[in-house]
Formats: structure tokens, C-alpha cells, sequence
């Protein structure tokens, strides 16, 4: 019988729950032993694996996070995957079905190296993977961004701020473009373009002077500021950007303003409804190929149509966010 080893590499992400619930139904029914690993491969080091049953994902569709944990850690060393390569076959593991994001390919690239089977399925808020047009999570963060914005409209108006707010996202742009244009931000600063200072300024003071007394500006954390403006603050590369954008905009255009930081709202949370759905069909398709015996490949979606793009370096290209997009949020500032 065929043994799939499941984790979770990387951040969290709402939809894991969902993946994992479809990789043990789908083995079950394709007769797959499902091994459910804790903590990522960190776990597997220290033998934290339990056969998974019908059992265990009953009720568990709804719910953020992931039964089965996740970790940061990634094997590169040569004593960690021979370590790894020896769990797998101490476990009696086929192969491995990774949920993640950049975290969990760098893993299956090194895994490949030493011979060791895995299919990638993406999992990150970031959706900036190259291989598939959505990632698990990203459609369920989006929705915190965009309710957060509304949230944040009504008390900008009424004190007539700058309000700042920070999301995750990088380098890729696509959170705080698409909860940008989704919540009706005024500006959208990512790291996927060069900040222009004019534009910003520019943008805020006509929409002063036209009436709309307040302004929002979303700023991907990460992002790599201008000179001249870290320098007009008298601020380092090191500070917050989202905190040196309001000191800019202060000081320039002497406005009042506060900053907010969405920080892991955005990562938890019940997914949303798409989230469910698209985690449920990559992790079928995963089962499928462990069938078949067709590892080393990564599942992705293009539309709602399945794909499956076979392991190179290239998975790590960071795919930013459509240029059309972004030019159509600005039309809207």
C-alpha cells in the first residue's frame, strides 16, 4: 500500500485545513495510507506522525490554521535530508505532499536532490507563486484587507487622516494591490514598483483640496523606499516603511495621520469559500498523482482548470501583480 507523508511548510494560511481534509478522503478512497507530520519536517526529525483516519478531519472544513502545525524550518544541510531521507523510509512514506508557499518549494527542491518524492501544493496569502494563478489563503486574506479598509473609511473620514495601513504580501504586491482596489485605498505602495514621493503627495493634496478630507494609503510590508524619502524623516532603511510613508506625509503636506499594521489578521480566520474549494481540488489532484506514481511536480490552478508544472528552479520565480491591475487601482485614487 502507497503511504502519503502530509505537512505543512512555512506561514500559515486559512484553507490548510481544507487541503488536508481532501488529501485524506481522496487517499482513502484511491486505497492511500495517509501520515500526518506536526510541525513540519522539524516534526518528521522528531517523530511526530500519526496515521490519519476519516476521523480526524471530520469538522475541521471551516476551521483557520492547520490540525497539523506547521515551522519555518527548511532541510538544507546534507545530515538533515540524509535524516530525512531515513524517516522516509523508516515510515515506510512513497512520498510527501507539501502545503506552503516559497518555504515548502525550497524544501521539495532539496528533497529532490537526494531522491526523495513530494508534490507541491501552494498554500500562502502572498500568491505570488509562479506556477498558479491562486494560492490556498490569499482569496480568505484579501477579504480581512478589504473589511479592514471599510473598518478604517468611516473613522478617516470622520477625523479627516491619513490612515496608513500595513499589509503582508511581499515582494509580490498582489494583498495590497487587490485590497487596495477591493477597499477603496487612495494609494498603494508594494514592492512590486518604484515609489514615486511626487505622485503620492500629489494624490493626497488634490484630494484635500477637492473636498475628501482624509486619505488611505496601503503599504506592503517590506517595501524598499526612496532615498529621499528616508532621508526627509531622518529615518534608516531598518524603520518601519509604513511608519516613514505617514512621517513623509506629515511632514510635507502637514496633515494629521495614524498607522495600523493588519499584521496576522490577515493569516488566520475561516476560509472563505473559494479557499475551500480551490484547496479541495489541488490536493485531489495531489492524491491523484501519488497514485500514479507522478511526483515531483507541483499542482496549481490556472482559472479553476488543475495544472501540474514538474519540479525546477524556476518554481521560485516571484510572479508580481498583474500590471493591469495595478494601473486600473489607480485610476481610482
Amino acid at each position: 500500500m502507497r503511504r502519503i507523508g502530509v505537512l505543512s511548510v512555512g506561514n500559515d494560511c486559512p484553507g490548510l485545513n481544507p487541503a488536508i481534509r481532501s488529501i485524506v478522503v481522496n487517499a482513502i478512497e484511491q486505497e492511500i495510507e495517509v501520515m500526518g507530520i506536526r510541525d513540519g519536517f522539524e516534526g518528521l526529525l522528531n517523530d511526530k506522525v500519526d496515521i490519519l483516519i476519516r476521523n480526524n478531519v471530520s469538522g475541521i472544513l471551516h476551521q483557520g490554521g492547520t490540525i497539523l502545525g506547521t515551522s519555518l524550518f527548511i532541510p538544507e544541510r546534507d545530515e538533515e535530508l540524509i535524516a530525512i531521507k531515513n524517516k522516509t523510509t523508516q515510515y515506510g512514506i512513497t512520498g510527501y505532499i507539501i502545503l506552503g508557499g516559497r518555504n515548502a518549494v525550497r524544501s521539495a527542491l532539496n528533497l529532490q536532490k537526494y531522491g526523495i518524492p513530494s508534490i507541491i501544493v501552494p498554500a500562502t496569502i502572498d500568491n505570488d507563486l509562479s506556477f498558479t494563478d491562486f494560492s490556498i489563503g490569499f482569496i480568505t486574506a484579501l477579504e480581512h484587507v478589504t473589511q479592514a479598509l471599510d473598518i478604517i473609511h468611516s473613522t478617516a473620514e470622520s477625523h479627516h487622516r491619513v490612515m496608513i495601513v500595513k499589509t503582508m504580501g511581499a515582494p509580490g504586491g498582489w494583498l495590497a494591490t487587490f485590497g487596495g482596489l477591493a477597499g477603496g485605498a487612495d494609494f498603494v505602495i508594494t514592492s512590486s514598483d518604484v515609489l514615486n514621493p511626487k505622485e503620492l503627495l500629489a494624490t493626497i493634496r488634490h484630494r484635500y483640496e477637492s473636498g475628501k478630507r482624509f486619505s488611505i494609503v496601503v503599504v506592503e510590508d517590506g517595501v524598499k523606499l526612496p532615498d529621499e524619502i528616508i532621508d526627509e524623516c531622518k529615518c534608516s532603511h531598518e524603520t518601519d516603511p509604513a511608519e516613514v510613508v505617514g512621517l513623509y506625509i506629515g511632514k510635507k503636506l502637514n496633515l494629521e495621520w495614524r498607522y495600523t499594521n493588519l499584521g496576522y489578521i490577515q493569516r488566520g480566520g475561516t476560509p472563505a469559500a473559494i479557499d475551500r474549494i480551490i484547496a479541495t481540488q489541488l490536493s485531489a489532484r495531489a492524491v491523484e498523482l501519488v497514485k500514479i506514481g507522478k511526483f515531483y511536480h507541483a499542482v496549481g490552478v490556472k482559472g479553476f482548470v488543475v495544472t501540474e508544472v514538474p519540479y525546477s528552479d524556476t518554481l521560485l520565480n516571484v510572479r508580481p501583480v498583474d500590471y493591469y491591475i495595478k494601473q486600473l487601482a489607480k485610476l481610482f485614487y
